[in-house]
């Protein structure tokens, strides 16, 4: 069992060599498989900084993105939505199709980027949106903890203010988990 053990891990952790390789090895064509199935390659443009993640990148992170499409199709997301009922729920709120049109929504976060910024997020890693999820929290228990409500007014801005917060931080936590969830 032992020697069973050493071969796998072995195979596991040997370079792989592509067909017609040379047998020199540079570091960018070294690609290690781990029991998981995902492949480690060395990555040429990584430069050292404050957000850089890894020197190495997962296979799915070295071809980028994916069939979002087909991921949602595979995971059954829009049966799920209309089982919950949130749509109906949206438009009881008064967010109908229609509202939407009228109000520009749409053509509004194409002006601004949102669209952009909602691609690199289910591109990115979910990791990062989940550790952005902190600085909320952080922000809304030290508003709890130093912020007065010796009055009405001041009351009510504090616990506006942790309400905004708390709500940026719930909505950072749950999009991490559903971009993992998307990227698996």
């Amino acid at each position: 069992m032992a020697s069973v053990l050493a071969s796998t891990r072995a195979a596991t952790l040997a370079p792989a060599r592509r067909a017609g390789a040379p047998s020199t090895s540079s570091p960018s064509s070294i690609v290690r498989a781990v029991p998981n199935k995902k492949a480690l390659s060395y990555d040429d443009s990584w430069k050292k900084g404050f957000w850089t993640s890894s020197l190495f990148m997962e296979g799915n992170e070295a071809r980028g993105g994916g069939n979002y499409l087909a991921k949602i199709e595979k995971k059954k997301l829009l049966s799920s939505v209309e089982r919950s009922g949130l749509l109906s729920q949206a438009e009881k709120a008064g967010l109908t199709l229609s509202f939407i049109e009228k109000s520009g929504l749409l053509s509004t976060a194409e002006n601004l980027g949102l669209l952009e910024v909602a691609e690199s997020a289910l591109i990115g890693d979910p990791g990062k949106i989940v550790a952005t999820s902190i600085a909320p929290f952080v922000g809304a228990s030290l508003v709890l903890a130093l912020f007065p409500d010796d009055n009405g007014v001041l009351a009510a801005v504090k616990y506006s203010l942790v309400a905004v917060l708390v709500g940026a931080f719930v909505t950072l936590f749950a999009a991490g988990y559903v971009v993992s969830a998307l990227q698996e």
